[in-house]
């Protein structure tokens, strides 16, 4: 393993035929529109960025402890959006809801790695998934889409772990592989 690796915390949320169509779309409205790899959908709880790799072990263990304690739940997938907006979007995401649950688990992420030297983050918590990134000026189509699907719903999900990842950026995007897994309590 190399002396530091690029990492956050997400919890994984499963693709299904009606999300492949999305990503399907995102891809077909060429070169400025990257959709994310199906497999590798999820809500990001904390980045963490650069850590040392023997820190990760560390990292494993308060994760662990902390969302020992948090219920498994169910998050409905709806809303079709773009970050920093529609009309200049860098990010395509997909909203997801579970009442507090999910802002109670990324507090609780939070507070375990707070200790640790990662600062707690300022701004509140939104879950979201990411399904594109737009890397220059995107299509008309791209506007329609997000109009057309601000209300959609995607279905529901059950959120029942967390997982630390490793993110190695690249040309075509970045690319996760897990380093480890932690159920929540039920999950």
């Amino acid at each position: 393993m190399p002396d530091s690796i690029r990492t956050f915390v997400g919890a994984k949320v499963p693709c299904d035929r009606v999300i492949d169509k999305l990503l399907d779309a995102l891809g077909g409205m060429g070169r400025a529109v990257r959709p994310v790899a199906a497999d590798g959908m999820h809500v990001t709880l904390k980045f963490l960025g650069d850590v040392r790799a023997e820190s990760v072990v560390e990292i494993e263990q308060a994760l662990r402890t902390a969302v020992s304690s948090v219920s498994a739940f169910e998050t409905e997938l709806k809303g079709l959006g773009a970050f920093p907006h529609p009309g200049r979007p860098s990010v395509v995401w997909i909203g997801a809801t579970s009442g507090d649950e999910f802002v109670r688990l990324a507090g609780a992420v939070e507070e375990a790695l707070s200790p640790l030297g990662f600062p707690r983050e300022s701004r509140p918590f939104h879950p979201h998934v990411t399904v594109a990134r737009v890397k220059a000026r995107p299509p008309k189509e791209l506007g329609v889409l997000l109009e057309q699907n601000a209300e959609t719903v995607y279905g529901a999900r059950v959120v029942s772990g967390v997982t630390l990842y490793r993110s190695e950026l690249s040309r075509r995007g970045p690319r996760y592989s897990v380093l480890g897994e932690f159920a929540l309590s039920g999950g």
